[in-house]
């Protein structure tokens, strides 16, 4: 055991180093941008049928796009998250020769994914419930969205008055 510890000290390399220079090929690239494009075909699927179930009349797409990007934001978030988490997890694993690098790699994404799908959402309803009562409630009206608003700017909350123009 200590041959294997002090190898590295001595200047001798260790002759099963993981080969990271390798490209991976047509292949992974294609099932990557096909899940991809799926599930932004799902999430473009979804979107509408909610919409034509609710009976929603849209007359701009402006909370769509905004959708959009609070989306391609938290998926950005998690990527990069991602990253710093496999690093984590398994720089032991890689260094030690545990499993081969790229194995550990796509072992801590398969498990990463896994528990984001399993995940209960406790800790969201956690942090909403700390949430004071009064935003929450406010929220679903329209005064709750433009409280920080001009007078002038803000729509007209009752049915029966007139927006100001």
């Amino acid at each position: 055991m200590t041959d294997i510890a002090t190898a590295h000290l001595h200047g001798h390399p260790s002759t099963t180093r993981p080969k990271l220079d390798q490209s991976f090929g047509i292949g992974p690239l294609l099932l990557f941008g096909g899940l991809l494009a799926a599930g932004i075909l799902y999430t473009a699927y979804s979107l509408y049928s909610d919409t034509s179930r609710a009976n929603v009349g849209t007359t701009t797409l402006l909370p769509f796009l905004l959708l959009g990007v609070a989306l391609l934001v938290a998926l950005a978030f998690e990527f990069v998250n991602g990253f710093h988490d496999t690093a984590n997890a398994v720089a032991t694993v890689i260094y030690t020769h545990s499993l081969p690098a790229h194995f550990a790699v796509v072992w801590s994404g398969c498990w990463n994914f896994l528990g984001v799908l399993t995940s209960t959402g406790a800790v969201a309803f956690g942090i909403v419930s700390l949430l004071p009562v009064e935003l929450i409630l406010q929220v679903g009206s329209a005064a709750g969205f433009v409280a920080g608003a001009p007078r002038a700017a803000r729509p007209a909350c009752r049915p029966d008055a007139k927006p100001s123009r």
